[in-house]
Parts: structure tokens; C-alpha cells; sequence
């Protein structure tokens, strides 16, 4: 049986700024230039079969996935703190 993990990370030393820079690094983006073309950009975690909950909290679908997230929250300089659910 596959593990859930919970990744609770916090955000509340950043600027506005930074904070929706790390959100579309990690959840991706819709974009739209000039005709309307639309383009949707993908985030670290598109491949990672992950849920988000309320602001900081993510929900991983399989443990193995966590070493990939924790990494790139790291070289987003953000603290997160990691819990296990049976």
C-alpha cells in the first residue's frame, strides 16, 4: 500500500512577489499573449501526482515522490515540514 505524505511549507517571510514567482515554479501557469493564444506552462510538480490544499499544504499521492519535491522546494529556499498519514 502506497503511502500518503503531507508537505507543509511557509511562505510568510517572502514578498508578494516571490511568493507568486514559487507558485507558478511549482503549480505552473496559464499565459496568454497577443490573439488570445492561450499556453499553459507547466509547474515543477505536473508530474508529480500530488493534490493542494488551502494555501501550503500538499498532498503527495506515493511517498517515493517526496525526495523530487523536497528538492525543489530546497533550491526555492523554502522550510517545509513533511508528515506521514496511515
Amino acid at each position: 500500500m502506497k503511502k500518503k505524505v503531507i508537505i507543509l511549507y511557509d511562505l510568510k517571510d517572502k514578498t508578494q512577489v516571490k511568493k507568486v514567482q514559487i507558485l507558478r515554479k511549482l503549480f505552473g501557469y496559464r499565459d496568454t499573449s497577443n490573439y488570445s493564444y492561450q499556453y499553459e506552462r507547466e509547474g515543477a510538480l505536473a508530474k508529480v501526482r500530488c493534490k493542494r490544499y488551502k494555501k501550503a499544504i500538499i498532498e503527495l499521492d506515493d511517498s517515493k515522490d517526496l525526495a523530487k519535491v523536497m528538492e525543489v522546494l530546497n533550491q526555492l529556499k523554502i522550510k517545509a515540514e513533511v508528515a506521514e498519514l496511515r
